[in-house]
């Protein structure tokens, strides 16, 4: 029996997807029904390869599996089980080889994609030792993948980067699913969400964590778990960076004296205020003024 093509393509990469600094290179979705050979004969050479062999690749993929399940196994993470409702990523020479199971076959969908932007995001948020995100079933991501062949094949002025566009959505997208994993649920994740916008709202005051915690129906361990799990950061730490982002715009963009600076921003003196600063940025509040913000933190 033979596969069934929905949709894909294949692009050039064009000077002006490398100036944008994240392009796409392939996009489609394959219906490999069971007992169907594996991977389709009609794909590029440098993208076929055998189980046997499996193949490295010199950009990204996302691989979103909507139906059937199979294996997927790579040099940096061991072989998985890959069932219906989950996503693997692959990564720039990193080994790997994947396929559907010969009496299931599957329905994958991915984008291929690189460029400097596109690294700086995979290093940043994922994994090539956890190439493996649960998704379930999510038709927002499901479209903007499938929305990528039909912008190829319509060749708009400005589509590269359009497509672009859609490629980071999808890893937004999948990014928020990854960060649903373990005992951090959507609804915690809410909840977090909030007390940073609190936080950002209330940049000038004083913030007891403690009560802040309260708020969410957590314990502070727990609230200063998700929290740093979500933002890299403690709550005090985030409260604290907001109001030195705050400091570093009103040296550069105000005439306020460094004193008035610090009773705004809510310190107790301007020599605590001037203390945290050098601290955090490595210069004084006035070092910072007078060099106009040149100096690299």
């Amino acid at each position: 029996m033979a596969d069934i093509t929905s949709s894909w393509n294949y692009l050039p990469v064009e000077k002006d997807s490398l100036l944008w600094g994240l392009h796409v290179t392939s996009a489609g979705s394959t219906e490999y029904l069971a007992n169907t050979p594996y991977p389709a004969k009609r794909h590029p050479d440098e993208y076929l390869f055998s189980w046997e062999d499996g193949r490295t690749l010199e950009e990204y993929q996302l691989v979103y599996i909507t139906k059937g399940c199979g294996v997927l196994e790579t040099s940096e993470a061991s072989r998985k089980r890959i069932e219906a409702g989950q996503l693997f990523l692959l990564f720039p020479g990193v080994w790997h080889r994947f396929h559907p199971l010969k009496k299931e076959g599957w329905d994958e969908n991915w984008i291929g994609f690189n460029g400097e932007v596109a690294e700086r995001i995979m290093s940043a948020f994922f994994s090539p030792s956890k190439p493996v995100v649960q998704i379930g079933f999510d038709q927002e991501l499901l479209s903007v993948i499938h929305s990528l062949p039909k912008l190829m094949k319509e060749d708009l002025p400005g589509v590269h980067q359009l497509m672009a566009a859609r490629t980071m959505e999808a890893l937004a997208l999948i990014h928020s699913h990854a960060m649903s994993k373990n005992d951090i649920d959507r609804k915690v994740i809410q909840k977090v969400q909030q007390a940073r916008y609190f936080l950002l709202q209330h940049s000038a005051e004083e913030i007891d964590m403690q009560d802040l915690a309260k708020e969410t129906g957590m314990s502070y361990s727990r609230f200063r778990l998700v929290f740093k799990e979500l933002t890299d950061r403690a709550p005090h730490q985030y409260h604290l960076d907001i109001r030195m982002n705050k400091a570093r715009d009103l040296l550069l963009h105000s005439t306020l004296s460094i004193s008035e600076i610090a009773d705004r921003l809510g310190f107790a003196s301007a020599y605590y205020f001037s203390r945290i600063f050098k601290q955090r940025n490595g210069c004084s509040p006035s070092i910072h003024r007078e060099y106009k913000g040149k100096l690299k933190y």
